[in-house]
């Protein structure tokens, strides 16, 4: 049984110290047969942990109903990462985040109608200590701490022994190092905080959690028993070093250090993190004497409806790529972020007694490098096994060399390149083998005690003291590594390029190589006439590649059409009736669309509003498409003009929920009545500056906000009486920042500019809730001030409802989803505008590049490969206009047939022909050129 203890400089493991280079790799956005894969890929960038989200959704579709089988088996992907000889983080939640729909949350929570999420509400918190006790039994003997009286010792795989990288040391029986308890609780509530988070530290270590447990608050909110960690990639240095100041006792990690960003439909890709921007931001963190975690090492994909919704002043939908430019590519391409990543994080866990070994408060005065982006700065941390020395510089300063004074007096000319950041190691134990005094040039790694890995710019002159004895060494120009012999010591020297293209691997080093095959072998590197081979004696070999032979993409040949024309107009006998609204979770359908039907009678035309439904209803009357409302490029989001008659029918689409935000979870589907309206104007009202009310009596989280925090601000205040007993439907957006709307003193809505939706419609129905027969009184709370562009009639509207349209008719209800067998036939010559499936087959010989379906000429919809869900597309609003940015999606490797015929079944909304949709290889990705 393995202990682990910790200090304020890094996790104990059994006595020896432990230092985590990590990065995220979700197993719910990688099919099953890729997982070992991507995590060797992980470890050849010389990783030595992985870290993972736990997905509540998957796990428990239903209340009590578990499933970790298949595609949701954690366990096996734990199991892994321990075959791979790495450690591994879990973090279960509840709440996840990571553009996941509803956070990981399981759609059913929104059917509880006294349940608040993330507070200690007492059903949530039962039904989160259940889902604990899911997630341990699965897990708890995959712990480090696990006993292993009478087991065989677990031997670590891979190219590099786990002891030699840092990684798993095979004491338990699983990798399990340390636990995160809930995501990024960004607000300061003492009360509620214990008494949510604190409960959920309970319910793991009840359950048998033995690791030590962190979590990821950024210090908003401090949790009893557990280490607190920093989320962030800009301000790193000056953050760590006060974190280090806050909890003196405990180690630093960066829990979250970005490498990209999320894409949504509708926008163009944000402007990504570079590769040398990531190495300086790595460099960092380490500089600072903090482990980090990549999130993500590697993206993967939202297959199915599994991509969330950002709230960040406007609605934003996450695509189904979850690529989000990270190191490891969506399919597994290594372009320059991998790299990079290789470079540091290669050096980091190869040299792991030395950063584990780093003196507590060593750190000295110096140039902050984010403060004056124009200074270069020096980071230089002692330690009992090494010093290790960081340069970082803007990059706009262009030197080639610095010289650094060292302890002795002497003068260290270092080479830069074109790097951001540059690290040297001074007086460090290698092993017990050699002492490194210092070199000019960058280490990468220290393998089975006998080769000695540096780097630099090409032509440099390269300096390296072992045991007292000086080495002149110019890093080679050519693609030659430079080698030199101390007694039984190899020094191997590259170049930048040579170094993106070195693996280790178990006899040595190979240059010249892509990465390891699924036997350990080296894979030749694209543009590399030779892969030369370095033994650990430092013999040289040289292999030449073969040619590789073209891949043609496979043709999608015989397309056919289902059409749903009977649901469109009602006939299909799969409609079932139900009593009236009713949301899409509480149907069932907890995922994608659902079909609704609802009779009409006589011809009625009306400005209507559906403001009790999400996300986008496309309406259709008599088997005529009408509108689309709600969300999202190409919906109508205020009245539209509607002529409806007879059976209306209304296919729903759930576009993600929330992953983020004060406003978590919002139903989905038709769950209210479609309403004819009119404007009604609200009288002018009275402003005021006073006190604000305190938000946390009437919520327990609210994210961005201290407790106790009420200062001065701007109060709106309006008085109105209702005509009758018709309901009223309240407009809100353009909020200028922070606000609380109350009705009559009672809190009916929180908004926040960076956790809430732009707009937001609240029906007021008088007798009911908050809302009086007679003189109401309206109040906007503001906590960011007016000013003169805030238009008060542009924030709030109010609509009278005029007539429900949708009370007196029959309701029905039919699930979504593919067609049978038999409902596909030849195409139509001419289709209308209305959803339909389609499918084609192909042939496909080979399994070993990745495929990609572009659906060109389609609208928006999804894609089934051989029946798996691959996920949504949105390639263009009803009128045409293109919406950015994923053009290109994935079609896993493991779903592919190569002994039969492939079927890929596509659905658009608006019944497009597939005449364009073509499939084709590329090794990089969809935003990437091979």
């Amino acid at each position: 049984m393995s202990t682990i203890t910790f200090d304020s400089q890094s996790l104990i493991v059994d006595g020896r110290r432990t230092w985590l280079v990590s990065g995220a790799i979700h197993y719910a956005r990688v099919p099953r047969e890729l997982w070992r894969p991507r995590i060797r890929a992980a470890k050849q960038a010389g990783l030595n942990c992985i870290d993972t989200y736990v997905f509540w959704n998957l796990h428990e579709p239903q209340p009590g109903k578990f499933d970790f089988s298949g595609e949701r088996d954690l366990r096996r992907f734990v199991e892994i990462v321990r075959d791979e000889g790495m450690y591994c983080t879990l973090r279960p939640g509840p709440f996840i985040g990571t553009g996941w729909d509803f956070a990981g949350h399981p759609a059913w929570l929104t059917t509880h109608g006294d349940l608040t999420l993330r507070e200690a509400s007492p059903p949530y918190l039962e039904a989160c200590a259940r889902y604990f006790g899911a997630v341990m039994a699965q897990v708890r003997d995959l712990q480090l701490t696990t006993p292993t009286e009478g087991l065989p010792p677990a031997v670590p795989t891979g190219n590099v022994p786990g002891d030699a990288a840092g990684g798993y040391l095979g004491g338990g029986r699983g990798p399990v190092i340390m636990m995160q308890v809930e995501n990024e609780w960004l607000c300061h509530n003492n009360v509620q905080g214990q008494r949510y988070l604190g409960e959920l530290v309970r319910y793991l270590r009840e359950n048998g959690c033995m690791v030590p447990i962190c979590n990821a608050n950024n210090l908003w909110q401090r949790i009893d028993g557990t280490i607190d960690t920093w989320h962030a990639s800009d301000n790193l240095m000056p953050d760590l070093r006060q974190l280090a100041i806050v909890q003196p006792d405990t180690p630093r990690f960066v829990s979250e250090l970005p490498t990209g960003r999320l894409d949504h439909w509708g926008e163009r890709r944000p402007r990504a993190i570079d590769a040398d921007q990531l190495l300086e931001r790595i460099a960092h963190a380490l500089a600072s004497g903090a482990q980090f975690n990549l999130m993500p090492f590697h993206g993967g994909t939202n297959f199915a409806f599994n991509a969330g919704q950002t709230l960040l002043g406007h609605d934003r939908y996450i695509t189904t790529s979850h690529d989000v430019d990270a190191p490891l590519l969506e399919a597994g391409g290594r372009g320059e972020k991998y790299a990079a990543v290789k470079r540091i994080a290669t050096f980091a866990s190869q040299f792991h007694h030395v950063f584990a070994n780093l003196t507590p408060g060593s750190a000295h005065v110096m140039p902050s490098p984010e403060a004056d982006r124009h200074a270069l700065a020096v980071a230089h941390q002692r330690g009992s096994q090494g010093d290790v020395v960081f340069i970082m510089r803007d990059e706009k300063d262009k030197r080639d060399t610095v010289d650094l004074l060292l302890h002795n007096g002497l003068t260290l000319t270092v080479p830069l390149g074109d790097d951001r950041a540059a690290w040297l190691l001074l007086q460090t134990n290698l092993g017990g083998v050699a002492q490194l005094e210092h070199t000019n040039l960058r280490p990468w790694a220290f393998l089975a005690r006998q080769m000695l890995v540096l780097f630099g710019p090409a032509g440099a002159e390269g300096t390296v003291n072992l045991n007292g004895v000086e080495l002149q060494i110019t890093v080679p120009a050519n693609k030659q590594p430079a080698i030199e012999k101390l007694d039984d010591l190899t020094v191997v020297v590259l170049n930048d390029k040579q170094i993106d293209a070195t693996y280790a691997c178990e006899a040595g080093l190979a240059v010249g190589c892509a990465g390891l095959d699924d036997d350990g072998e080296p894979m030749f590197a694209k543009g590399w006439q030779t892969m030369t081979f370095v033994s650990l004696d430092g013999e040289l070999t040289t292999h030449r590649p073969t040619t590789p032979t073209r891949s043609v993409a496979p043709r999608l040949t015989s397309w056919q059409h289902a059409s749903q024309q009977a649901i469109v107009d009602g006939s299909d006998d799969a409609f079932e009736k139900i009593d009236g609204p009713a949301s899409l979770e509480q149907l069932g359908q907890n995922q994608g669309y659902g079909w609704y039907r609802i009779g009409i009678g006589a011809a009625k035309s009306a400005y209507a509003l559906a403001p009790e439904a999400a996300d986008r209803l496309h309406l259709f009357s008599q088997g005529k498409r009408l509108d689309i409302l709600g969300r999202g490029p190409g919906a109508t989001s205020g009245p539209s003009k509607l002529r409806l008659a007879g059976d209306v029918v209304v296919l729903a689409d759930n576009l993600g929920r929330a992953c983020d935000g004060a406003h978590l979870n919002p139903r989905k589907g038709l769950f209210g009545h479609i309403h004819q309206v009119n404007a009604s104007r609200l009288p002018k009202p009275d402003i005021t500056n006073e006190r604000l009310p305190d938000p946390f009596e009437f919520v327990g989280y609210l994210p961005g906000m201290r407790e106790g925090d009420r200062p001065s601000g701007d109060v709106i205040r309006w008085k109105f009486k209702p005509k009758g007993k018709r309901p009223y439907i309240l407009h809100l957006s353009n909020l200028p920042g922070i606000a609380l709307l109350l009705l009559n003193d009672t809190p009916i809505a929180f908004h926040h500019p960076e956790q809430s939706a732009d707009a937001m419609q609240l029906v007021l129905q008088p007798g009911e809730g908050a809302m009086t027969g007679g003189v109401n009184t309206l109040t906007l709370a503001l906590f960011t001030p007016l000013n003169a562009s805030h238009k008060l009639d542009q924030i709030v509207t109010l609509y009278e409802v005029t007539q429900t349209l949708t009370n007196r008719g029959q309701w029905a209800f039919r699930p979504w989803g593919p067609p049978a067998e038999d409902a596909f036939a030849d195409m139509p010559k001419t289709l209308p505008d209305q959803p339909a499936w389609f499918r084609a087959r192909f042939n496909a010989k080979r399994t070993d590049a990745p495929l990609w379906c572009e659906p060109r000429g389609m609208s928006k919809g999804q894609i089934y490969l051989n029946g798996h869900n691959v996920g949504r597309y949105f390639l263009t609003t009803p009128e045409g206009k293109p919406v950015p940015p994923q053009r290109h999606h994935y079609l896993p490797e493991p779903w592919l047939h190569t002994d039969k015929p492939n079927e890929l079944m596509l659905f658009d909304e608006h019944g497009k022909a597939p005449s364009q949709v073509r499939l084709a290889y590329n090794a990089m990705g969809p935003y990437h050129v091979s």
